[in-house]
């Protein structure tokens, strides 16, 4: 008697391999990603680019490392001019320590101030680069950036450092690995595109025109220094980056400068507490204005004119500080993009620098 279960036939699925030269097309395929790769490679060589380090939060974070090992060693914070126009090799043959270099480009050091005064055993001395306009910034990428950074070194896994040094192999000998310039988001935002009623065009910020070092020295390109069309594009560019954004409609300007005057006196009682709170532990806190030149200059001295800002820096905190135009040997300097000195100026301006820092250590302020 025949079976009531259904009988089903079992059929073999084969995979149809297409017939190719398999072992051919690989090697044209490495062949043309070599030929384009180097291609992008030597393409970008020739318009200015070089390998150089990214200025990356993991490299930051490999320097901020550092004071965990040694919280007694000397600390940079600030923006770009004191991460560009100070040579830590000068510093290190006069003053006889090395220092950490942890300022990063277009911020408010003072998430990083903060930091610093956070950590349970810092007492070092912490060298404050001052540029006004982004030292009272209250928000924005001027803080944003900083924060990013701390967070990146307090969340930093293994992984992400293993990545880091792999990373940097690659960095130091292709020119193409920019993070500046070269990425797709970059590029696209270098596309000019008009404006539109809900589309406002992205603040242009300067070209690819410095490099760093692993220890974060930084210093400007060879071609940013010679450059005269390079620097007079980068000149323009700072100009509207440092003047104030719109004032709010609907406020007098009286209402304007209260909402101003307290901002500042936020920043600068916030700088006070951690001024006094890295002092309690035995460090030290020096604040410094570096260079800039000719009409950035007259800028900041509209918008942000020392009596303001940077001479209530120095009041409200009590410690010492040094302006760059205080001093005739540290005021003679040009900036050839007005904002930053060439590798041969910085070199000399912080030469210079160092007799002020030794009158600060003998006098304890340092």
């Amino acid at each position: 008697m025949p079976s009531s279960t259904s009988s089903f036939k079992t059929y073999e699925l084969k995979r149809i391999v297409p017939k190719h030269h398999w072992l051919l097309l690989a090697f044209i395929t490495v062949v043309l990603t070599a030929v384009l790769t180097l291609s992008w490679e030597l393409y970008c060589r020739q318009i200015g680019y070089g390998p150089s380090l990214n200025d990356t939060e993991d490299l930051w974070s490999s320097r901020r490392a550092l004071i965990d090992e040694d919280p007694k060693r000397t600390v940079i914070i600030g923006a770009s001019r004191v991460l560009f126009d100070f040579n830590m090799d000068i510093y290190e043959k006069v003053m006889g320590e090395r220092p950490i270099q942890l300022a990063t480009v277009g911020t408010n050091p003072g998430p990083y101030l903060q930091d610093l005064a956070d950590h349970a055993e810092f007492s070092g001395t912490v060298i404050v680069g001052v540029v006004p306009s982004l030292f009272f910034a209250p928000g924005g990428p001027p803080m944003k950036s900083p924060e990013n950074h701390i967070k990146r070194y307090q969340e930093w896994s293994p992984t992400q450092r293993v990545g880091h040094y792999l990373g940097m192999i690659l960095e130091k000998r292709l020119a193409f690995i920019n993070q500046e310039d070269l990425t797709l988001k970059q590029l696209l935002l270098k596309l000019k595109l008009p404006e539109r009623e809900k589309f406002k065009a992205h603040p242009e910020h300067p070209p690819y025109f410095y490099r760093v070092d692993e220890e974060r020295q930084g210093g400007m390109t060879d071609k940013a220094e010679s450059d005269i069309a390079l620097q007079k594009r980068i000149q323009q560019i700072w100009l509207p980056l440092f003047k104030p954004p719109p004032s709010p409609e609907g406020k007098t300007p009286e209402q304007i400068d209260a909402d101003r005057d307290k901002v500042v006196n936020e920043i600068l009682e916030k700088t006070k507490s951690r001024v006094e709170k890295i002092r309690s532990r035995g460090g030290k806190v020096v604040f410094l204005r570096m260079p800039s030149t000719s009409e950035l200059r007259d800028i900041e001295n509209k918008y942000t004119p020392r009596t303001d800002y940077w001479n209530r820096v120095l009041q409200v905190t009590a410690a010492p500080g040094i302006h760059f135009e205080d001093y005739a040997e540290l005021s003679g300097f040009d900036c050839p993009e007005w904002s930053h000195l060439s590798k041969q100026d910085a070199a000399e301006f912080t030469q210079r620098l160092m007799p002020l820092f030794q009158k600060l250590r003998k006098a304890g302020e340092m």
